[in-house]
């Protein structure tokens, strides 16, 4: 009888520590295939066929990361975009366009630059991505605010550590 609480206590620790990642594609082969290379890595995939049912995921939860094609149906990728770049719950959520590079060259600039990431179709593998989506959480992590000194440190050291910084 504990082992039951110990196991869900273990998946729960694991599920924590997995990032999902909201995969916006209308090329089922695609989504597919990413997909798995995706999940491969360790990643929790959400898919969306289009641009719809992105932004329905979206209303329900902040996904670790959205990777979005620009050319769906029942709204497209700018539309998506609009959507998040008028949502603050979603400000800080990175976002990597995968798309054609006409649709990238040629769409709004202004949304566009919302997007972390800019990939090409013709040019990405799902190891391209899948390193891309690491940089990224690397970045995140580098950029996290430095922990504020411990107060009830009284070790002679601690002040000679932050005078050296």
């Amino acid at each position: 009888m504990l082992l039951i609480p110990k196991i869900r206590e273990s998946i729960s620790k694991h599920m924590a520590k997995v990032k999902t990642i909201l995969f916006a594609e209308d090329d089922q082969l695609l989504l597919t295939l990413y997909r798995k290379h995706l999940q491969q890595a360790g990643y929790h995939v959400i898919p969306a066929q289009d641009g719809l049912e992105a932004m329905r995921h979206l209303s329900m939860f902040v996904p670790d990361v959205v990777v979005l094609d620009l050319l769906m149906p029942r709204f497209n990728g700018e539309e998506v975009l609009q959507y998040v770049c008028g949502n603050a719950r979603l400000a800080c959520m990175p976002l990597i366009i995968l798309s054609s590079s006409s649709v990238v060259d040629t769409g709004n600039q202004h949304l566009l630059a919302r997007a972390d990431r800019r990939l090409l179709k013709h040019k990405c593998t799902p190891a391209i991505l899948v390193e891309n989506i690491q940089e990224l959480f690397a970045s995140q992590y580098e950029e996290m605010p430095a922990q504020p000194a411990n107060p009830y440190d009284t070790s002679p050291s601690s002040d000679a550590r932050t005078a050296a910084r």
